[in-house]
């Protein structure tokens, strides 16, 4: 397996993981997919093996510490002085689950994230999800001031992991 930058000949295998993950449609996901491969491809990364794209890891750089709503609809570029990196999502194909690739997937951020000089690692996820980052590095800083919860009406938590 190895881990590396996007491209935009992965749109395929990334558009059918994404989906399947998250619950959107694959028309809506390949327009979000295209304009993040262009926004922030050094912060875009995919394990692969055999060829194929078997999990990802992807999001902006940000100067607020926690992730706003508007970061999942807004594609916008990296910025240099940008303090904070974001995940939006983390997404492993089933067959692949438990053998330790959202770690390195995580890991592999976290150097990216330190080379370009930021402060620490922020994302969102469900509460169910918290020990899984926390065993990470990632601490639980509450819960999001998202307006509107999941559809199971619950709310995410933000998770932070100082670099």
């Amino acid at each position: 397996m190895i881990i590396r930058t996007v491209t935009m000949n992965d749109l395929n295998d990334i558009v059918e993981l994404e989906s399947a993950a998250f619950k959107m449609t694959k028309e809506q996901t390949r327009n979000d997919m295209i304009g993040r491969f262009e926004n922030y491809p050094d912060t875009f990364l995919v394990a692969q093996e055999d060829g194929k794209v078997i999990g990802h890891i992807f999001g902006p750089t940000f100067n607020k510490r926690y992730i706003e709503d508007e970061l999942y609809f807004n594609n916008h570029p990296n910025q240099k002085d940008d303090q904070y990196q974001m995940v939006l999502s983390l997404a492993v194909l089933p067959a692949y689950r438990k053998l330790g690739i959202a770690t390195k997937l995580i890991e592999a951020l976290v150097q990216v994230a330190k080379k370009q000089k930021r402060q620490a690692i922020s994302l969102t996820c469900l509460p169910k999800l918290t020990k899984f980052y926390e065993k990470r590095g990632f601490h639980n800083e509450g819960k999001t001031s998202a307006d509107i919860p999941d559809p199971a009406g619950v709310t995410s938590v933000n998770m932070v992991r100082t670099l």
